[in-house]
């Protein structure tokens, strides 16, 4: 797929008929010019059961019922009653977008920069890294600051680049901490002593993940080419017991992506790394991680630049390698302890079983677009999976820093909704909101569902 960037650096790949990039200065967007939404150009599908293999902090339809934001889920499931009820009467998504509800998301992934300091052969993100692109800074507080103002709950601090390349990665954490707001981090663990500086105002419900993917140093290196000659696994875990002295409340994750051969991206074949499972596990609990955990290569697809786990191979070919992989981690369990656990992602366990099939079965329409979105150097997005495509644009990456821009990004939103066919673009994607889509699909369906629906448990965790 054809990636270019106008003078100011925002991307420009295949110009989608959604966005009109033409003022270099501003986003500009055509949706306001739908004239056929989407939830009557395709039949929705009916509610779906839950998947078996959703994890806990996978199962986001319970999530949005926790009694301390169930109002949220209710007030756009209401909202999009109202709309469909008003479109069959005439009306255009404009008029009624004045009575849209007046809520931020719940949770965003912030990509704080592009720039990185590594050259893994298997990053999803190659194409964007280093490119010079950044916010100001002062503007993505402000941006942060209006989001939370409306109800923003968490924010996982991830690529793009490596977050605590970012000259403000601490300011930033600070920020947010100051303002209650739960958060993630997502680092390659070169820079560790940034962790440490913000590692006093982390709390229980925090998390950083290091995404390490490797059991030793040869192959660590060989996989993620760090610019630093001194950058090798055993110095990034030796750091972790320093950190765990300074406040062990908030979790350290290691992170393994199982790459096996014949996997490929960037035009190039990817290290396996099968054989060190277990060796990782090992090494994750040595040095006080307070997890491993696994999950599958991803790629991008060529059609849509969408990540998809790679299913390239005959299943004759891939049946041996899941073994392989299912023997590893079994191997690792007895690990475990009440200190240390084995986590396998949901997109592995489905890989594992077949029923990846499952979770592409997409319903035309994507809501967790209104409850989760992206916020980048690049711009604003609607999913992780479209993190820079333009397809999924919902504005320039300021388009949050006050209440006017707010208001005209969340109709955006609103209008994208409509016009993102998710049962096309996500059809190789295992997502992981499939079911959550499916849930508040039928609640908009079959609107006598709403007035009996009951909040979950609260488990105050709102990461999206």
């Amino acid at each position: 797929m054809e990636k270019i960037h106008s003078a100011e650096g925002e991307v420009l790949m295949e110009i989608s008929p959604l966005i009109d990039f033409r003022d270099k200065n501003k986003f500009r967007s055509n949706l306001h010019s739908i004239t056929t939404p989407l939830h009557v150009q395709t039949k929705q599908g009916e509610h779906k059961e839950k998947q078996v293999e959703l994890s806990p902090i996978h199962d986001f339809s319970a999530k949005l019922r926790q009694p301390s934001i169930i109002n949220v889920l209710k007030d756009y499931v209401q909202w999009q009653i109202e709309w469909r009820e008003a479109y069959a009467k005439g009306k255009s998504i404009d008029e009624i977008l004045k009575k849209a509800p007046n809520h931020a998301p719940l949770s965003i992934n912030l990509d704080v920069t592009t720039a990185c300091n590594y050259r893994c052969d298997h990053c999803v993100d190659m194409d964007i890294l280093n490119t010079g692109i950044r916010y100001d800074h002062e503007q993505l507080k402000n941006s942060l600051t209006t989001l939370i103002d409306r109800g923003l709950k968490t924010v996982i601090i991830i690529g793009g680049g490596e977050p605590t390349a970012y000259p403000g990665f601490t300011d930033i954490v600070r920020h947010l901490k100051e303002r209650n707001i739960k958060i993630g981090v997502v680092t390659n663990g070169s820079r560790m002593q940034k962790i440490a500086e913000v590692a006093d105002v982390l709390e229980k419900g925090d998390w950083v993940r290091l995404s390490l993917d490797s059991g030793n140093n040869e192959t660590f290196r060989a996989m993620h080419k760090p610019v630093s000659k001194k950058v090798t696994l055993d110095w990034i875990c030796s750091q972790i017991p320093d950190i765990k002295k300074i406040n062990d409340q908030f979790q350290i994750g290691y992170s393994f992506i199982v790459v096996w051969n014949d996997c490929e991206a960037n035009d190039m074949q990817i290290i396996d790394n099968t054989n060190e499972i277990y060796e990782a596990a090992e090494r994750a609990r040595q040095y006080q991680f307070d997890y491993i955990s696994y999950k599958p290569f991803l790629t991008r697809a060529e059609e849509n630049n969408a990540e998809v786990v790679n299913l390239t191979q005959q299943d004759q070919k891939l049946g041996p390698i899941i073994e392989k992989i299912r023997l590893a981690i079994n191997e690792t369990k007895p690990l475990e302890d009440d200190k240390f656990s084995i986590i396998e992602s949901t997109n592995l366990r489905v890989l594992e079983n077949g029923s990846y099939k499952d979770f592409v079965d997409q319903p035309s329409t994507c809501h967790m677009q209104y409850f989760r979105q992206i916020l980048s150097p690049l711009g604003i997005f609607n999913c992780p999976v479209y993190r820079h495509v333009p397809q999924a644009l919902l504005g320039g990456k300021h388009e949050y820093n006050d209440e006017a821009s707010f208001e005209e990004t969340q109709k955006n939103t609103l209008r994208l909704i409509e016009a993102f066919d998710a049962s096309n673009e996500c059809r190789d994607v295992t997502c992981l909101y499939n079911h959550a889509n499916w849930f508040i699909e039928d609640l908009i369906c079959n609107p006598e569902k709403l007035n009996t629906l009951s909040a979950s448990e609260e488990r105050h965790d709102y990461f999206l």
